[in-house]
């Protein structure tokens, strides 16, 4: 048994330094997204000026990951490394909810009534399972992506899959801290982002599922512990009341789902396009393999239930129904606004494929099937780190690479820029004045002395004036803008220098020019 235990806590360490490894090396190989340099640079005005901490209700987005970047800031010189490693933590720290909530689920039966006993059990009685949903997590690029991201989608997925854990924990043992710290989860997970009333929802239903066979007057004995969880989730929701821009973040969710009234006018669209989406985003950061031994799995599975009913259901309502919901709803739809609804599906499929490798006698066979399931993730994911300049997303992904909302070259220019302002008072006009630029330039040009950025807008066809007065004025004058939106008459474009042009892997280009 001592050196099981051992062997075991080897094992442990072994992950965990494997998901560090993957997560961490080239960090930066994808350039600055546009999401991504609005929060920094709204982390870096927190961080600056303290009773500006509620910013990101501007444009009614929640602060806690702004206000978790504004700390991390002052550990990390680079501004998006500060910004990807708190999605980093945020994936390790869901890597290892996903390993105790699929040994709970296992064991969720289990007669123990002392909670320590019952975990402690359940992880010695699961272990292999439950690592093999960590080794799942790591190696599928869906999570792979996002953990290296600085988006606040892997944090609210995290603090997702600790609720699901947390309400399991507190049907089986109604307690009232058990119940305090679902509730403070709760709350902070609808600090990161709106979908986190799905959470709130879930959780109070998954009670009374896991409840319903209870004796009605245990039921109603424990049923205002969840309500004691709903409202402490809400009433830590309510700090954002004392920002003074609270009631955009109703009306910015206007802006991305659609009224109930307007899908009773159309109830098959986006329903209908955003199934087809879905396929295409499990295809992609899932793998066909992986998809196809899933189902395989399920159905060796389901012909020798080890899992009474109602806790597949749970899973699946966790999974199936906020993911049905955004199908519905959204108006944008893209793979981060689902991640959230991923850590119930990898238990699922960790327990079919787990259960079907049990049934396979030769051990050749299950590895070249583990080959032929994660050979195509592992070098999915190699290219996206190594070289991502020449990966192709899926259709609704391709703008963290391609188009005006990737970042290529904003880094190299503001290194120069930097370098320029050592010798020169530097203004420098953007396009744009919210997004990759200008936020992804500031983000780098952050507090350096003599150098002002400036976003200039769009669609002008002559130089802005104040860039023409800050150049008779005597400073150096740079504009910095993507091909494709360049309007400037090739005649005036002559006043202009090229200083640096950067390919794009759509064919534009970013382009640093001195006035």
């Amino acid at each position: 048994m001592t050196k099981n235990k051992f062997f075991r806590f080897f094992i442990i360490f072994l992950v965990c330094a494997f998901y560090f490894s993957s997560r961490l090396q080239n960090l930066t190989s994808i350039p600055v997204f546009g999401d991504e340099a609005i929060y920094i640079r709204w982390a870096q005005v927190i961080k600056s000026e303290e009773t500006l901490r509620f910013v990101p209700q501007t444009d009614g987005k929640q602060p806690l990951f702004m206000w978790v970047n504004a700390v991390s800031l002052k550990f990390f010189f680079d501004p998006l490394i500060s910004g990807r490693i708190i999605s980093v933590l945020a994936g390790f720290g869901l890597m290892i909810v996903l390993f105790l909530l699929t040994a709970v689920i296992l064991s969720y039966d289990s007669k123990e009534k002392d909670i320590f006993r019952f975990l402690r059990q359940s992880i010695i009685d699961n272990f292999y399972p439950s690592l093999f949903t960590s080794f799942i997590y790591i190696l599928i690029p869906f999570t792979f992506f996002f953990d290296r991201m600085a988006l606040a989608d892997t944090l609210l997925s995290f603090f997702g899959v600790l609720c699901l854990f947390l309400v399991l924990l507190l049907s089986k043992f109604p307690r009232l801290d058990l119940s305090l710290i679902l509730g403070f989860v709760l709350g902070l997970a609808w600090l990161t982002k709106s979908p986190a009333i799905y959470f709130v929802v879930l959780s109070f239903l998954t009670f009374l599922i896991l409840k319903k066979k209870s004796i009605i007057y245990d039921l109603i004995s424990t049923i205002h512990l969840p309500l004691i969880s709903i409202f402490i989730g809400f009433l830590i929701y309510n700090i954002l009341r004392l920002g003074p821009q609270f009631q955009m973040i109703a009306l910015r969710n206007k802006d991305y789902i659609w009224s109930i009234a307007d899908i009773l006018k159309h109830p098959l669209d986006p329903l209908k396009p955003h199934l087809i989406n879905v396929f295409e985003i499990y295809r992609y950061y899932l793998s066909i393999p992986l998809i196809i031994f899933s189902i395989i799995g399920s159905i060796v599975y389901f012909k020798n239930f080890k899992l009474k009913i109602k806790n597949y259901i749970i899973l699946i309502a966790w999974w199936i129904l906020p993911l049905i919901a955004n199908c519905i709803f959204a108006k944008v739809f893209t793979a981060r606004y689902i991640l959230f609804t991923l850590p119930p599906l990898l238990v699922l499929i960790s327990i079919f494929i787990f259960n079907f490798f049990k049934k396979i006698s030769s051990i050749p066979l299950k590895i070249i099937i583990l080959i032929a399931i994660f050979i195509p993730n592992i070098i999915f994911m190699f290219n996206l780190s190594v070289n991502p300049f020449t990966k192709k997303l899926p259709s609704s992904e391709q703008g963290y690479l391609v188009d005006w909302t990737s970042g290529w070259g904003i880094k190299e220019s503001a290194d120069f820029l930097k370098q320029r302002s050592l010798v020169a008072n530097i203004i420098v006009g953007t396009e744009g004045a919210f997004g990759t630029l200008p936020d992804g330039l500031q983000i780098y040009g952050n507090k350096i002395p003599q150098l002002t950025i400036i976003g200039v807008g769009l669609g002008f066809t002559k130089l802005p004036d104040n860039l023409v007065n800050a150049k008779n004025y005597g400073d150096e004058v740079y504009l910095l803008i993507n091909k494709s939106r360049l309007k400037i008459n090739s005649n005036q474009l002559n006043q202009f220098r090229l200083i640096k042009s950067f390919d794009k892997p759509d064919g534009d280009k970013l382009l640093l020019y001195e006035i």
